[in-house]
């Protein structure tokens, strides 16, 4: 993806031949693409929501593996809204 001044921004991987068609959902928040490898791909480009997704994932072995440092153990601090 390139912006108006043609300034590449993002390199979305996915496809195994060339895409022919792209489109955005009316949030702006979804790109899909059609490609020659006979695929749709949907990309979500909320990256919050991407991120608290990913913290939600990841939060208990944050918080209990023994082996994560002290340092990363607070990775997702202010990403994913806790209880209480």
């Amino acid at each position: 993806m390139w912006n108006l001044e043609g300034k590449e921004l993002l390199t979305l991987t996915g496809h195994k031949d060339i895409v022919f068609s792209i489109s955005f959902s009316p949030d702006g928040e979804t790109i899909a693409s059609g490609s020659g490898d006979g695929k749709i791909i949907l990309w979500n480009l909320n990256l919050d929501r991407l991120m608290e997704k990913g913290c939600r994932w990841v939060g208990d072995y944050l918080k209990y593996n023994p082996n994560v440092s002290d340092s990363d153990r607070h990775l997702c601090e202010g990403i994913v809204a806790t209880d209480g």
